[in-house]
């Protein structure tokens, strides 16, 4: 019998032994605010949401790291969830099958049904006394909120006299009956979507696009001292009338939005949103630059400027046949990468110029821009490469990554040791010392396979991601 009990446990183990990766290193942050259902166990409340399970430690009074596909779930879109405190089973459905988180083992078994004692908590008709956050008030099963309604979808009142809302938009909503204070827990971006990322100060801008799920509906705001998420959403705020993010450069007083349509800029002292139109449709501006108060602004249609102290806009003659992909700011030149190859400003000009090579290197398609002290990183496709220009010495370096081409969103970082690129299958390290390639996918951490957007921070390494945000905590190693 110890036999068979040891074949057994190797036997669970194993239907997650692929997502080995360290918790401590790695965390997840999926869009976690359309919650499907509520349970309870003696250590934790468990929060079935549409990016995945959420965990609330009861003892240590904290949320864990949430589960999602990167752990075992088949899909990060949970159905409904059951705990069966004899087995200490929490029971999940999803569209791609069920399955069961093993509290004791903290680990994940697919298949399987609920159990046969239906364990659902109640919803309720009537809601007991509480006090929601100013601005909000419950009524008929939804929370009234200042700007849009959220419906309930579940309620539980736990063993400690706690109630738990489900909201379908606002995050779980939490109140002590004793005090009957209720306040809301967010989690995530508000698009899992995530195509561009920037830091200003102590927060993190997290921009996204549509998918076939749903239509992207603003932008996300995390506080990465309070850990708590702000968004920014069109349909509620004059001035932001796209919120599909391709890129976003921030300054001292500014941030600014490259979109599907154009530009916007979010004035951060006087928390005002304003879209600039173009009457000639720039298309989908895909980077951005700044050269003291001139804002280059790189689209599918050419170059424009905008003179940030005039607040005038401004074409690069001969561009609009110029697909802009990326753009990045040296000590000299603001550069330019293009379908067609790369080009150069010299800094407070307003005339570039195409670059040119023995080898033709700065002719392909330019993908991504990096710039890192005097060197020039380039994503290229066909042939899909990572090309080193050093500029001081005009020489070039090529090192091939295959698997940019075809990739949706190619995004580069450096730092004095590593170069990171996003690609549709996973996010790449390039070790400059001994010319080496290392690939992280969902096996190591990463939320998603499809990486889009990178952005180092410190000791951490962000990844935006087709299902929300990844984050590497790279003391030592990666970032040294």
């Amino acid at each position: 019998m110890p036999q068979l009990i040891t074949i057994l446990t190797i036997c669970l183990l194993s239907q997650t032994s692929a997502w080995g990766y360290d918790r401590d290193l790695w965390a997840s942050f999926p869009s976690m605010n359309y919650v499907t259902g509520l349970a309870q166990s003696n250590e934790a409340i468990y929060v079935a949401t549409t990016g995945g399970i959420r965990r609330y430690d009861r003892f240590a009074q904290k949320w864990l790291s949430p589960l999602t596909k990167r752990d075992g779930l088949p899909d990060n879109r949970v159905q409904s969830i059951i705990f069966d405190p004899n087995a200490r089973e929490l029971w999940f459905d999803t569209p791609s099958g069920p399955g069961r988180w093993l509290e004791g083992l903290q680990t994940i078994f697919l298949g399987g049904g609920p159990p046969q004692q239906s364990l659902q908590p109640r919803t309720r008709t009537r809601m007991p006394p509480i006090v929601p956050p100013f601005g909000y008030y419950v009524e008929n099963n939804r929370i009234i909120g200042p700007r849009q309604d959220f419906a309930i979808t579940q309620t539980l009142i736990d063993n400690w006299n706690n109630l738990w809302i489900a909201t379908w938009g606002l995050g779980v909503g939490m109140a002590n009956l004793n005090d009957q204070q209720l306040h809301f827990d967010q989690f995530g971006p508000i698009e899992e979507n995530v195509t561009a990322l920037a830091i200003d100060g102590n927060t993190i801008w997290v921009g996204g696009e549509d998918t076939y799920r749903a239509p992207a509906r603003g932008i996300s705001r995390y506080d990465r001292n309070t850990q708590k998420w702000e968004y920014f959403e069109a349909a509620h705020l004059i001035g932001l009338e796209n919120p599909q993010i391709r890129t976003i450069l921030t300054d001292s007083t500014t941030v600014w939005f490259g979109t599907h349509k154009g530009l916007m800029r979010y004035n951060k002292q006087l928390n005002r949103w304003l879209t600039y139109r173009d009457t000639k449709q720039w298309g989908r501006v895909n980077a951005l630059a700044k050269d003291r108060h001139i804002l280059w602004i790189g689209s599918e249609r050419g170059l424009a400027l905008l003179d940030t102290r005039a607040d005038s806009l401004d074409r690069v003659s001969g561009s609009e046949q110029a697909i802009i992909n990326a753009m990045a700011t040296g000590s000299s030149h603001i550069w330019a990468g293009t379908e067609t190859g790369l080009y150069k400003c010299a800094r407070g000009s307003r005339t570039w110029r195409v670059m040119s090579d023995e080898q033709n290197f700065s002719k392909r398609s330019i993908r991504a821009l990096a710039m890192h002290d005097s060197t020039l990183w380039i994503a290229t496709e066909n042939p899909s490469t990572l090309l080193c220009h050093h500029i001081d010495s005009n020489t070039w370096q090529e090192y091939p990554l295959a698997e940019i081409a075809g990739s949706q969103g190619v995004s580069i970082a450096v730092n004095d040791k590593h170069v990171w690129i996003s690609s549709d299958q996973g996010a790449f390290l390039f070790e400059k010392s001994r010319h080496l390639w290392t690939r992280y996918h969902t096996t190591e951490g990463l939320i998603h396979e499809r990486v889009q957007a990178i952005l180092l921070d410190q000791d951490d390494i962000w990844f935006g991601t087709g299902e929300g945000l990844s984050r590497f905590h790279g003391t030592g190693a990666f970032l040294e």
